[in-house]
């Protein structure tokens, strides 16, 4: 029985993870294309038309490294919170504390 809901709950947060994963990837490449387009000296002095096109890019690799960690923060929490819930369910249907419930439930 307990197999069966961790099984069903995995397949429940799949899609959440999935979220997750593709915005955690979008926003790495976001960061090595601005960081690839701010060092690229050869790109800044053909198609820049301010001087300080370098700066411009890596503000913006600070600004989405700050935005990137704030939205790992939430998810995390988000994250931990469904488990809690899980877990008490866990608990209430017969499971044991002294059992590991992170890694397996029997």
């Amino acid at each position: 029985m307990l197999l069966k809901l961790a099984l069903s709950s995995i397949k429940t947060r799949l899609k959440d993870y999935i979220v997750l994963l593709i915005g955690l990837v979008m926003a790495i490449s976001i960061f090595y294309m601005f960081e690839t387009l701010a060092l690229n000296s050869s790109f800044i002095d053909e198609n820049s038309m301010i001087s300080a096109v370098g700066f411009v890019f890596h503000a913006g690799s600070i600004l989405l490294a700050i935005i990137t960690v704030a939205y790992t923060m939430y998810a995390t929490s988000f994250l931990f919170s469904l488990r809690q819930q899980e877990f008490g369910m866990y608990l209430t249907l017969g499971a044991k504390k002294t059992q590991n419930l992170a890694y397996h439930v029997h």
